[in-house]
């Protein structure tokens, strides 16, 4: 079982590969990034353990391992929803600057948080057309940011 320190250490190799690779990396289309850092993931743990010349992978991590790399798993579907969840909370945090507070959580209210375009409009004392307009405009500001961010 890793201890702390080997997850400080893996989390530090995982890194230190990622910097280093990262120019030669090229995309193959969606999703390609992340299945490219989880091969790194894989293959830095095998080697970390390897290289510490510990006991072998008990046959439960080797398991772990074994579905993080089948892109099919369930462990490497979640691996794919917490790596999009985490690039859309650095996203919204980079352009919500970008924006009036009324806007932003108009945005918030009726993209994020599900509620009906009237309500918000009711509630924030705006027209509906207002939070509309809200989401057209902070979404289009989202993908110009998503492009330089993921390219």
């Amino acid at each position: 079982m890793a201890t702390q320190d080997d997850v400080d250490d893996l989390s530090q190799e995982v890194f230190v590969v990622l910097v280093r690779e990262l120019a030669q990396f090229e995309s193959r289309g969606k999703g390609s990034f992340r299945a490219w850092l989880r091969e790194i993931t894989v293959n830095q743990t095998r080697a970390h353990f390897k290289k510490r010349r510990r006991k072998p992978l008990a046959s439960q991590d080797e398991d772990v391992l074994a579905q993080l790399e089948d892109p099919k798993s369930n462990l490497a579907a979640e691996w794919d929803r917490e790596h999009d969840r985490h690039v859309s909370e650095k996203l919204l945090l980079l352009v919500k600057h970008d924006f009036e507070p009324a806007t932003w959580d108009a945005f918030t209210r009726f993209a994020l948080n599900g509620q009906p375009a009237a309500e918000v409009a009711r509630e924030i004392g705006i027209s509906e057309n207002a939070v509309l307009l809200a989401k057209a405009r902070v979404l289009k500001r989202l993908r110009q940011e998503a492009r330089v961010f993921l390219s």
